[in-house]
């Protein structure tokens, strides 16, 4: 049942860090501290990259061989997909967030929404540095915590505590002006919720950050905004329209696509682009166990 009132719930998303790399790492240390990226089935496209491999600027999507000889001139390593050993690892991960709330939603494979709504917890940062802790422990694997009072809230939270370093992992978000701070430095298009179709419609009506849509005209959002777009704006406000789901149903039909920036004529090109989208397709469908 939705609830429309302003939320007292507590909600915190856990987000693996570059988990295909990570679970790499986990069974070869050897790897730790240099650039690395997971490949697509075939070893086509980029999967998943380290932080490494990021401050290179190679962007994720992209094909492998075009960036092969930068990553091997830094020290790095390129790798073909092992979904076996990530399944298994993600369910090693799941196992250990459930000891700390029965109320959890398996939202991807390397991501799970938990209520902690209840609990009596003294101070929320210090629990976050508990659940990486244990995580890290259990499996090896290393995550980011965002704790806020709504899913909507509690992404934008896990946003920056994977990007800024001096977070150390962790952002708690309830009180107003932390969650104003950190909606003013998440633009729009990395709204949980908003598409590429919207993130370009919105920016041409001036709307160019979480913050701005937060605080976007009643009117404006009623008139142009789907229901889900409303949905996004109430949880930006805090008021909780997503509720934990610990037992979603199986979507009937999973569609991963993308719209070329410039035409595309060069057959490789195209090979690896859809290479991709199947791995990510996969990756959904793996998520809910429709396939083995």
């Amino acid at each position: 049942m939705m609830n429309h009132g302003k939320t007292d719930e507590i909600i915190a998303l856990i987000d693996c860090n570059n988990f295909y790399v990570s679970c790499e790492r986990v069974f070869n240390p050897g790897l730790d501290g240099k650039p690395v990226v997971v490949l697509s089935n075939n070893d086509g496209c980029i999967v998943s990259r380290s932080n490494e491999v990021k401050k290179l600027n190679i962007p994720m999507g992209s094909p492998g061989f075009k960036y092969e000889a930068l990553i091997r001139k830094h020290g790095g390593t390129l790798l073909s997909s092992n979904y076996t050993l990530y399944a298994d690892m993600s369910n090693r991960v799941m196992y250990a967030l459930s000891m700390f709330t029965p109320e959890i939603e398996y939202y991807s494979i390397d991501e799970a929404f938990l209520n902690l709504s209840g609990f009596r917890i003294r101070d929320l940062f210090d629990y976050g540095q508990k659940i990486r802790k244990t995580v890290k422990k259990w499996t090896g694997i290393p995550v980011s915590v965002g704790i806020s009072s709504t899913k909507t809230l509690a992404k934008v939270a896990n946003h920056h505590a994977k990007r800024i370093t001096d977070l150390k992992g962790v952002l708690v978000m309830l009180e107003q002006s932390r969650i104003d701070e950190a909606l003013k430095r998440v633009a729009v298009g990395d709204v949980w919720g908003i598409g590429r179709q919207y993130d370009k419609f919105l920016r041409q009506n001036k709307i160019e950050t979480a913050y701005q849509l937060r605080y976007a005209d009643e009117k404006f959002i009623d008139r142009y905004l789907t229901s889900v777009g409303h949905k996004t704006v109430l949880e930006l406000n805090g008021y909780a329209c997503i509720d934990i789901d610990d037992a979603p149903a199986a979507k009937k039909s999973i569609v991963t696509s993308r719209s070329f920036g410039k035409q595309v004529s060069d057959q490789e090109e195209l090979k690896e682009a859809v290479s991709c989208y199947i791995t990510r397709a996969a990756e959904k469908l793996r998520s809910q166990r429709s396939v083995c």
